[in-house]
């Protein structure tokens, strides 16, 4: 019966992404060890069966008690209040499969939280980058180009193959599948020339459906893999700054995916940067555009998103070669149209002439009593 409960279970959460299954997987598990630990080694089934047995108000508040247990027992575990509410979210799918609804609305008391505290976001800087860059392995220096020229999540680019990758275009560009997104939403995006060039190097001894920058299919151990390698690598640059409020590192990997952001909007706007990192709900008429057109937007946050600054002085000359270029354009076409208009005025001025000439002659005839 058991067994047959379990495979229900996967049956129900197969559609969700990856990531969704296994964040419900790990609160199952925390909420087990909670049970095993707050009530004398008894599981979440005997829990689960005891439940059942009550009704109406009388299950919901022993819901609510069990739930509250259980929050509580995470901050002893050492828990943050974002992660223990992510946890609770998830766990009612489980409670709902052992046929027990949370209501969280019939609750005697709302379910209680530590505040959260706040603090102001590092911002991670060109200088940062170059400096992670020099200690990193060019394999990886790719991804994290990878990651600066998309404002992808980590987990999505882990999860692009080869056959996923159009080099045909003046930029790579790169589709990111909706079953591979957070928002169930595909995308797509486009590599810098300066990630492009190292993308290429890899892609030479990949087959069509291999992964292109993860060597694990599970996309949350790849994740985990990158970012421990990360971590090393921040750490051999010098920078070991972690948030007081709850030990994170103030650079990660997501720190890539901020740096777009702030790029993208300070040239497109916020609606740009929200469309082009996969935030729904953002600027529709981008999906209506061609992708000539989408990419003519990259191409003018492309700069902002260069590490190398080799790299970069070769972009702003070549932009400013194609606004020297523009202004010549201009400035010729500006001096057909004001040639065009000299002629017009010398053709009004011919005429005006021809006119009073006219206007004399008849004037005098009239003087002289000749008639015209």
């Amino acid at each position: 019966m058991e067994k047959k409960n379990q495979k229900s279970f996967a049956e129900k959460t197969e559609k969700l992404s990856v990531k969704t299954r296994q964040n419900i997987e790990a609160s199952k598990n925390s909420l087990d060890r909670f049970c095993q630990d707050y009530y004398d080694g008894r599981t979440l089934e005997d829990i689960f069966r005891e439940l059942q047995t009550l009704k109406g108000d009388e299950q919901t508040q022993a819901v609510r008690e069990v739930l509250q247990s259980w929050i509580d027992w995470q901050y002893n575990e050492g828990s943050l209040t974002n992660s223990v509410k992510q946890y609770v979210s998830k766990i009612k799918r489980v409670f709902l499969h052992n046929n027990i609804k949370i209501h969280i609305e019939d609750f005697d008391e709302p379910l209680e939280y530590k505040p959260v505290t706040k603090e102001e976001l590092h911002e991670l800087t060109l200088e940062e980058i170059q400096k992670i860059f020099s200690v990193a392995l060019p394999r990886r220096t790719g991804f994290y180009l990878a990651l600066i020229s998309t404002g992808a999540r980590p987990g999505e680019l882990l999860q692009v193959r080869k056959k996923d990758i159009d080099t045909t275009q003046k930029r790579i560009k790169i589709r990111i599948e909706a079953e591979n997104t957070k928002t169930r939403s595909g995308r797509s995006v486009w590599l810098t020339k300066e990630a492009g060039r190292l993308l290429m190097i890899r892609l030479k001894d990949l087959k069509e459906n291999d992964l292109v920058w993860a060597t694990n299919e599970n996309p949350a151990f790849a994740e985990k893999a990158e970012a421990q390698m990360f971590n090393k690598y921040t750490e051999e640059a010098g920078f070991t700054q972690k948030y007081k409020s709850n030990g994170f590192r103030m650079i990660t990997l997501y720190s890539f995916r901020s740096y777009f952001f702030g790029r993208a909007s300070d040239v497109h706007r916020e609606g740009y940067a929200h469309r082009m990192t996969g935030h729904g709900g953002y600027l529709p008429q981008y999906d209506r555009m061609s992708d000539t057109k989408k990419l003519e937007w990259f191409l003018e946050v492309e700069p902002e998103l260069t590490i190398n600054d080799e790299e970069r002085q070769k972009i702003t000359i070549e932009n400013l070669e194609k606004e020297k270029t523009e202004i010549n354009k201009i400035n010729k076409s500006n001096k057909n149209l004001q040639s065009q208009v000299d002629e017009l005025k010398e053709a009004v001025n011919r005429l005006i002439q021809k006119d009073t000439i006219r206007e004399k002659t008849i004037s005098v005839n009239e003087g002289l009593g000749v008639q015209t």
